[in-house]
């Protein structure tokens, strides 16, 4: 409180009511001028943030788009299941593109085999230890095993 009397008594004994009054004019300018920083400073970090939560929202889209794949895969029943299981698709990939203009069917199935991996392995233990086997399996070890099953 010293401090600010000593400034004020200084203003104005070297420039009188003027020198006060700038004094004072240059205070509120540094206070708006720092208001206006915190502002910005704010806006950002709030855009930082909507474009992080959309991120982690498309995240878990694509987490769920992936289960409810599996969920169809597992239930697909000859002809009229198949008919539905490429219905579904189609309307899948439709709303996918929507979400994402540019990207291609690729880019789609990229992140959907991605997605499928990671929820055959952390929800459907079971399952992903058979789809490993299959992918990892030699083709002749494939078409012998059909072969098996065909002669049956």
């Amino acid at each position: 409180m010293k401090m600010i009397s000593i400034t004020i008594v200084i203003a104005l004994l070297l420039g009188g009511i003027k020198g006060y009054s700038f004094w004072k004019e240059s205070l509120a300018n540094a206070a708006l001028a720092a208001v206006a920083s915190e502002k910005l400073k704010h806006k950002k970090e709030v855009a930082r943030l909507k474009r992080n939560h959309r991120k982690k929202l498309a995240k878990v889209k694509a987490r769920e788009r992936a289960k409810a794949k599996i969920q169809r895969t597992l239930s697909v029943v000859p002809i009229m299941g198949v008919a539905a299981f490429g219905l579904f698709e189609k309307l899948e990939y439709d709303e996918w593109k929507k979400e994402n203009p540019t990207g291609t069917f690729k880019d789609y199935t990229d992140e959907i085999t991605f997605e499928m991996n990671e929820v055959l392995r952390t929800e459907y233990q079971e399952y992903y230890a058979e789809y490993q086997r299959f992918l990892s399996a030699p083709k002749q070890s494939l078409e012998s095993d059909r072969s098996a099953v065909i002669s049956r």
